[in-house]
């Protein structure tokens, strides 16, 4: 799956208002909900068909169990799709497990609950996420604090920083160099840039281009940089860096 496109998601459940209550809290995510249904014979006809990313499946349907239906429907759908069942009951977490479940959900579904499988899922992706060349062509103008102007090229920005003593923010290039920005630089400043720049904590800016992987709470970046450990994310971010990710 590539960053462009939006999580494609489809929900299997024999209760329409658990439907929609899913439906409303997967709204504040960048997904797609390719598709809905309370029938199980639909159901295993859409999911073949639009191969979703995520399913949240229902353990207790009246026509066949949502354990059975999964382990029925998984030679047909692509490997990577990431089932999540969700049931008011937690007796059947084990046997999920067992079945190879990416999450559990009890019913009914809450914000919160939500928060932790989708942040999850967001971070899964993003650590497997190996990002082509990055493109050198678009040139920045920087203004250091010594008021020179410089040209710099996207795929020569590693990430941004910020200098607490001096109350300055710099650009730190992948060749390993450093560059401070004059005083007026804001956060918002350099993420004007480009929509390549995000912000994952109070004091860094991360070229989106350049990052490998999240690995817990640190941006992993690619060579020749991948020997950074100081970009951690902070909770602040990221959300948002994961909805960026999935929308830019």
């Amino acid at each position: 799956m590539t960053p462009n496109r939006l999580v494609k998601v489809y929900i299997l459940d024999d209760n329409e208002s658990a439907i929609e209550l899913l439906r409303r809290l997967l709204s504040d995510y960048s997904v797609e909900i390719i598709g809905t249904s309370t029938d199980v014979d639909k159901g295993r006809e859409d999911i073949v068909d639009l191969n979703p990313d995520l399913l949240f499946l229902d353990v207790e349907m009246p026509d066949m169990s949502g354990l059975d239906f999964y382990t029925d429907i998984q030679q047909y759908t692509k490997p990577e799709m990431k089932v999540v069942f969700y049931t008011g009951y937690d007796k059947y977490l084990l046997e999920a497990l067992r079945r190879q479940a990416f999450d559990y959900m009890l019913k009914p579904a809450t914000k919160d609950e939500l928060a932790k499988i989708m942040t999850r899922y967001y971070e899964e992706r993003i650590s497997s996420f190996q990002p082509t060349t990055p493109r050198t062509s678009q040139p920045i103008v920087i203004v250091n604090a010594i008021n020179e102007h410089t040209m710099l090229h996207i795929g020569d920005i590693a990430f941004f920083r910020f200098q607490s003593d001096r109350k300055l923010w710099e650009v730190v290039r992948t060749d390993g160099t450093a560059c401070l920005l004059r005083h007026k630089t804001t956060a918002d400043t350099i993420l004007n840039y480009s929509p390549n720049f995000v912000q994952i904590h109070k004091h860094y800016i991360v070229n989106m281009q350049m990052i490998a992987k999240i690995q817990g709470p640190v941006c992993i970046l690619r060579p020749p940089m991948d020997h950074i450990d100081e970009l951690r994310v902070s909770k602040n971010f990221r959300h948002e860096l994961m909805s960026i990710f999935y929308s830019m």
